[in-house]
């Protein structure tokens, strides 16, 4: 810095970041990289071989001189899964522009008793209308649901197995094409998706983003999919998808589109804190192309809906989410009532756990520690509930994470 000051007759303004060697080591390593580059800003200005026109050029005009600059090996975010099957659309939510554009158009969402669900079935005999209301705001009410009962579920049972037969005869192709259209829609109502999360389910805007994402990314991906199933593979005939509280679209979404697509009729059952979300979502499978009898909606409670639902001889196999205790509970109804070979898939609770040794940066580590623990107030299969830190880097650790 003398040296420069000397030599140019100027005024030269020394950086000095003060802190702790702990803390402050791995970012001066940063900076000596980044400025030790050649591209770098400041290695360029000492550089007399560097006009000084290139240094303060337009770096967007170079570009629209160029040509793309992106590396032609390296695709898009739409296309990271291949010319098969488009990736779902994102938001930046930290970007001012975006989010003030989402924020515009929920206000079309606001107020109160907003939406109204029903179970969608040509079964007549509704139960009992309940209020929804906002999780994080008891007092809000959010809609109303008319609930299924125990006669409807019977009824639609057997619509569903007079329809399923049609269903499956029809080509991959086409089932995959309603998928597709249905992951379309989703995206075209995003934000009523986003809005819908936060008020029923109390999902913040990071997760509502995610949600929407998680669920057009099930229909896209089980509708490619679909062409690879084993040659010979038949339906099984009608299948119940008892979704949770904690992913009411992207769940829900995922157990309907694994049994469409492979020819099944579905009987769904939203978890009865969230039946809002999932009547919108079957509301726009139908608007895609899926046949009505084809897909039913029942909300409900266990004792009204799901107990009768997993009971009725008829139904092929049970796609549930939740706890393990629910899922024993299933098993043993099947065991007693279905037929034989009728399936159960259970995703159920876990124990998850992660290490932390001394060679883990330790800022990314406990971001990604308070992420897995407490994002859904820890009500996920996947929260962490468990964390092993090696003795040495312990103390530095919690520290941190306090």
């Amino acid at each position: 810095h003398e040296t420069v000051r000397r030599a140019e007759g100027t005024r030269c303004r020394i950086y000095a970041p003060v802190g702790a060697h702990s803390d402050l080591l791995a970012y001066l390593v940063r900076r000596l990289l980044e400025n030790g580059a050649n591209s770098s800003f400041v290695h360029q200005l000492t550089d007399e071989e560097v006009e000084p026109e290139d240094i303060a050029r337009d770096p967007l005009e170079t570009v629209e001189k160029q040509g793309p600059a992106s590396n032609p090996a390296i695709p898009s975010p739409s296309a990271i899964f291949g010319a098969g099957r488009r990736n779902s659309k994102g938001f930046d939510i930290t970007d001012p522009v975006a989010l003030a554009a989402i924020d515009k158009a929920k206000v079309e969402f606001a107020g109160p008793d907003r939406w109204h669900a029903k179970p969608i079935t040509r079964a007549a005999g509704y139960g009992k209308q309940r209020p929804v209301v906002n999780p994080a705001k008891p007092e809000e009410v959010v809609g109303t649901v008319s609930e299924a009962t125990a006669k409807q579920v019977a009824t639609a049972v057997r619509i569903a197995v007079e329809a399923q037969p049609a269903w499956a005869r029809r080509a991959v192709a086409e089932r995959a094409a309603i998928l597709n259209r249905g992951a379309d829609l989703y995206e075209a109502n995003a934000v009523e998706f986003f809005a819908l999360a936060a008020r029923e389910a109390g999902k913040s805007l990071a997760d509502g983003v995610a949600e929407v994402r998680e669920a057009v990314d099930f229909l896209r991906y089980y509708a490619t999919e679909a062409a690879n199933a084993e040659p010979g593979t038949e339906a099984r005939g009608v299948i119940a998808c008892i979704s949770p509280w904690n992913f009411p679209l992207a769940i829900f979404t995922g157990q309907i589109a694994a049994a469409l697509v492979t020819g099944n009729s579905v009987i769904a059952k939203p978890a009865e804190q969230t039946p809002l979300i999932a009547f919108r979502a079957v509301e726009l499978l139908r608007e895609a192309g899926v046949p009505e009898d084809v897909i039913q909606l029942l909300p409900g409670d266990g004792p009204s809906v799901g107990g009768p639902l997993t009971s009725d001889p008829r139904i092929a196999g049970v796609c549930f989410t939740g706890s393990t205790e629910v899922a024993k509970l299933i098993e043993k109804q099947l065991a007693e009532t279905a037929a034989p070979d009728a399936m159960l898939i259970a995703e159920t609770g876990g124990l998850n756990a992660m290490i932390v040794d001394s060679t883990a940066l330790p800022e990314q580590a406990v971001r990604d520690i308070l992420a897995s623990a407490f994002q859904s107030a820890g009500q996920r299969c996947s929260a962490l509930r468990v964390l092993y830190v090696q003795k040495d880097v312990e103390k530095k650790m919690l520290e941190m994470l306090k």
